[in-house]
């Protein structure tokens, strides 16, 4: 998962994605990687500064096609979910 770096994940960060990723799912991440990316850069775009702690802790929803992910983040305030998203990452379940 080399390619965190590009989105401002250090050692450790790469580290912890790595232990927490079955590698069934890394493989899948690594098999749709371009989609992976897209809606990495679109949660990070977006404001939310806990972007890091939401993919390590739910690498699995960034397999999502791009345009359910970001329908999922859109249907909400963006300002409020911003905020809510930066308090307490684990809400990103909810959404």
């Amino acid at each position: 998962m080399k390619f965190l770096e590009k989105y401002g994940f250090d050692n450790d960060e790469i580290k912890e994605a790595l232990d927490n990723t079955p590698q069934k799912l890394q493989d899948q991440i690594n098999k749709h990687l371009e989609l992976v990316e897209e809606n990495l850069k679109f949660i990070q775009n977006l404001g939310i500064d806990t972007y890091k702690e939401i993919f390590i802790n739910y690498p699995e929803l960034f397999l999502m096609d791009s345009s359910n992910f970001s329908e999922k983040f859109n249907q909400y305030e963006t300002d409020d979910l911003i905020a809510r998203l930066n308090a307490n990452f684990k809400l990103v379940e909810y959404l």
